[in-house]
């Protein structure tokens, strides 16, 4: 990692914990072959889509895509994927957590995630936020993570509050999902404050 500090050039490649990362009934693993019918399940939900970057009518083909990106974004250096899981059942699949957008030079990255519905209102995205942030600044060094929310979705604000993000501003006409733009609420966590 230290030859990436300071410079443009992306670290040479992340590697995940060998161990998944636990917080109570809520733990990250890796992605693997075997999730693909569990995350086009996820990822046909209309709240998914809403939300997110996931296409209309997901199939085999898209989530095969979704992991093919996740195992790059590992070997370029430029996102750390997560599966968030069941902390007693590592097989389940709740939804999707990444640190994205990894910006060596600045020592910062974005954290996105998204859960299937049976996981919603459990504290899974509140856990999986705090877990993954406490690895970046850990194990990767990063000194700040943003987190990004559509100005109409409270719930998705809510975990970036309960997890100790500080809202930062407001981004007008920021982001473009789903033929129309969104305005963001831009939230920021240092590495001082985790």
């Amino acid at each position: 990692m230290s030859a990436a500090i300071g410079q443009n050039r992306p670290m040479a490649r992340i590697v995940l914990p060998a161990e998944p990362l636990r917080d109570g009934p809520t733990a990250l693993r890796g992605w693997r072959e075997t999730d693909i019918d569990a995350l086009v399940e996820a990822c046909r939900d209309p709240e998914v889509v809403r939300w997110t970057r996931v296409p209309d009518r997901y199939g085999v083909s898209d989530a095969r895509a979704y992991l093919l990106q996740r195992y790059d974004g590992l070997e370029t250096g430029f996102a750390a994927p997560f599966a968030i899981v069941r902390a007693d059942d590592l097989e389940h699949l709740l939804g999707s957590i990444s640190l994205m957008r990894l910006e060596w030079r600045h020592l910062r990255a974005e954290v996105g995630y998204w859960l299937a519905p049976e996981a919603r209102g459990a504290g899974h995205a509140t856990r999986a936020v705090g877990l993954i942030c406490r690895w970046g600044f850990e194990s990767l060094g990063l000194e700040r993570v943003e987190l990004f929310a559509a100005t109409t979705n409270p719930l998705s604000q809510g975990v970036a509050e309960r997890s100790g993000f500080r809202r930062e501003a407001v981004l007008r006409s920021y982001m473009t999902g789903k033929g129309e733009r969104h305005d963001m609420v831009a939230f920021g966590l240092l590495a001082s404050e985790a």
